[in-house]
C-alpha cells in the first residue's frame, strides 16, 4: 500500500510505500469493535442514580383507611405506581470500565491503520516542530495538503511539542494524537489520518509485526 508524503510546509513530494509489517497485517473488524466498545465503556462515568421507594421522602402514613372507602388498599404514596413514588429496578451508580488485552489493542490499531491505508486516507508528513504558537500556520499546512475542508483530521505525532499541541487545539475538526498513547477512537473517527515521520517509526516499533 502507498501513501502521499508531504514536507513540513504541506507541499506534496511523492508517493511512498508503506511498511508491510505494519500496513500488511489485514483488517480485523472484530478487534476494532472490541476496542471501540471498551473505550466507549471507559468513558462512562456511571454516576446515574434513581431512588427506590425506601429512599423517597414522605409516605410514612397510609393515604386512606384500609377498609370502607371503596378504593383499593394502599400503604404508602411513595409506592412505585404513585406519581412521585420510587422507581423499580432503576439505574444505580456502577463501574462500566472494561479491560482490553494488549494483543487485541495491538490488532485493533493495526486494523484501523490498514483500513485507512486501503481507503487512501493515510498521509505522511515531515516532522512539524514549530517554535511558537500559531494556529493559523498549522491550519495553512492542512490547506496546502487540501484536507482542511474535508472533514475531521487525525494528526499523529511523536512526543509532546507544546507549541504544536496548543496550536492544534483551536482547530475544530483536528484531533491531536500522541503515537505512544494511541486511542482507537481518535484514529478511527476521522476522514484523513496525518502521520509524522517520527510517529510512523514509533508505530512500526510498537505495533508492527516483529521479525
Amino acid at each position: 500500500m502507498k501513501a502521499r508524503k508531504y514536507n513540513k510546509e504541506g507541499v506534496f513530494q511523492s508517493e511512498i510505500e508503506l511498511p508491510a509489517h505494519l500496513f500488511g497485517t489485514g483488517v480485523s473488524l472484530g478487534a476494532i469493535y472490541d476496542a471501540i466498545k471498551a473505550e466507549n465503556a471507559n468513558l462512562r462515568q456511571g454516576t446515574h442514580s434513581t431512588k427506590d421507594r425506601s429512599e423517597v421522602s414522605g409516605g410514612g402514613k397510609k393515604p386512606w383507611a384500609q377498609k370502607g372507602t371503596g378504593r383499593a388498599r394502599q400503604g404508602s404514596i411513595r409506592a412505585p405506581h404513585f406519581v412521585g413514588g420510587g422507581i423499580i429496578h432503576g439505574p444505580k451508580p456502577r463501574d462500566y470500565s472494561s479491560n482490553l488485552s494488549r494483543s487485541v489493542k495491538k490488532k485493533a490499531v493495526q486494523s484501523i491503520l490498514n483500513k485507512k491505508a486501503e481507503e487512501n486516507r493515510i498521509l505522511i508528513i515531515e516532522d512539524v516542530e514549530p517554535s511558537a504558537y500559531s494556529t493559523k500556520a498549522l491550519f495553512s499546512i492542512f490547506k496546502k495538503m487540501e484536507i482542511a475542508d474535508k472533514g475531521n483530521i487525525g494528526l499523529v505525532v511523536a512526543g509532546e511539542n507544546q507549541f504544536l499541541k496548543r496550536s492544534a487545539r483551536n482547530i475544530e475538526n483536528l484531533k491531536f494524537v500522541n503515537s505512544k498513547r494511541m486511542v482507537c477512537r481518535d484514529i478511527l473517527y476521522n476522514n484523513n489520518l496525518v502521520i509524522s515521520e517520527s510517529a510512523l517509526k514509533e508505530l512500526i516499533t510498537q505495533y508492527g509485526k516483529q521479525g
